[in-house]
């Protein structure tokens, strides 16, 4: 009995070595014609960042929008710097944009992410010079114009890592847009900032579809890591197959698990989940498990790749509260400009603004608004799910944690605390 039981044991192991699959799990890959140059507008920001990489980064230049005011020497730098604003505005007119022409794999190179926030940082920094030599207007569209350079960089189908990357740009733009609401723009104009805001807010991938493309990237590079090149003298092993076939199930199940909280931004069940992933992948890794040869391989490599989802979505739901926000104060603003008040009830602003009142991912109701004191107050739910009026504002500008009890919490003529730089003045501008 026991040599039958060693020889069927053996027979399995070489049914797993040596014999693959039925369905060979390697996914194909669409071929994307590549777009011209002059048409993508990936051609000219990329020369604004070959301008900007001529000398390093100044450290003030993030806190140029609170700032109390510019000094000479970074006027000087500004000026140094005129052409990679002008790229800027050219890529901005483009209405491509495309950095990668094939699905991207971890190993892709990308472009020097700190240059690419820095370059939305020049042109928020531009602006705040064209706001204090009186140019409100001009101040705006570059602001828009950043803004837009912002959601441009978050491609379809390139993982998080460049959404996250817009989203920052996009932050820093939202700061300066949100410090032009207490300057005398003409109405026009802002009512067509909150539009813009709009349209651009609904280019942006949503926690689940950014989550998504990450999934596909790793997928990606995890079958050109294990099984190698899709063509060659000699296909991948049995094994190997087998292994990578199961890594599919596991690797898609937690995303399977994932999605109704990544599409219902539900960040208090995408923490559990994390907490519950973390235990469960570590256990099916486990040494003891070994003897399930190919499921403990797969969670092995499953193991290493999965990373917590819950705070990228938090990053990503906080770049459409401030886009969201925006819109509704804009809309006021423009209001004010034209009938001399801020309205109590945003509706005919926001009509005549042109635009639908924008809805909280979270909770799917319309954005709070409240009229206090000489300004107006628009919240969002937050982190934690629950809308409790807007009184008690978030604070955590680092970790990005869930604080119950807190709404993420905008007022007109004030920098929005999820938009201040550490230590930098709540007060954008004191407004009329």
């Amino acid at each position: 009995m026991l040599l039958l039981l060693l020889g069927l044991t053996g027979l399995a192991f070489l049914y797993v070595m040596l014999v693959p699959p039925r369905m060979v799990p390697r996914r194909a890959r669409p071929k994307t014609t590549a777009l011209p140059a002059q048409e993508n507008a990936w051609t000219e920001y990329s020369q604004a960042l070959a301008d900007l990489g001529r000398e390093p980064a100044p450290a003030w230049l993030r806190q140029a929008t609170t700032s109390p005011e510019l000094t000479a020497d970074q006027r000087a730098y500004l000026a140094r710097h005129l052409a990679a604003v002008a790229h800027l505005r050219a890529g901005s007119t483009r209405a491509r944009f495309e950095y990668v022409e094939e699905a991207p794999t971890v190993t892709t190179p990308v472009p020097d992410l700190q240059r690419l926030r820095q370059l939305a940082e020049l042109a928020t920094a531009e602006a705040r010079w064209l706001r204090d030599a009186g140019d409100a207007g001009g101040a705006l569209e570059l602001e828009m114009t950043a803004y837009h350079y912002g959601t441009d960089l978050a491609q379809p189908d390139t993982g998080l890592l460049l959404p996250i990357t817009a989203a920052g740009c996009r932050r820093s733009a939202a700061a300066a847009l949100f410090a032009s609401l207490g300057e005398e723009a003409p109405a026009a104009a802002v009512a067509r900032a909150a539009r813009m805001v709009a349209l651009e807010d609904s280019r942006m991938p949503s926690a689940w579809q950014a989550t998504d493309s990450e999934w596909r990237l790793i997928g990606r590079t995890v079958e050109d890591g294990f099984l190698g090149p899709q063509a060659g003298p000699a296909g991948p092993s049995a094994f190997r197959l087998r292994v990578f076939a199961s890594f599919l199930r596991q690797h898609d199940a937690v995303l399977e698990e994932a999605r109704p909280h990544l599409e219902s931004w539900d960040f208090r069940g995408l923490q559990s989940l994390d907490e519950r992933m973390l235990r469960r992948l570590r256990s099916r890794a486990a040494p003891w498990r070994s003897i399930l040869l190919v499921d403990n391989m797969a969670a092995q490599i499953t193991a290493g790749v999965v990373a917590p989802l819950s705070r990228p979505a938090r990053l990503l739901y906080a770049d459409r509260a401030n886009g969201a926000a925006f819109q509704l104060l804009a809309a006021g603003r423009a209001w004010q400009l034209t009938h001399g008040r801020l309205p109590a009830d945003p509706a005919a602003a926001l009509a005549e603004a042109g635009l639908r009142w924008p809805l909280d991912p979270v909770t799917r109701r319309p954005v709070g608004y409240r009229l206090e004191g000489d300004g107006a107050t628009a919240w969002l739910a937050g982190f934690d799910g629950k809308d409790d009026g807007g009184r008690a504002p978030y604070l955590d500008l680092v970790q990005a944690t869930i604080a119950p009890g807190t709404d993420l919490i905008y007022r007109t003529f004030e920098m929005p605390p999820t938009l201040r730089t550490l230590g930098a003045s709540p007060v954008a501008h004191p407004g009329p």
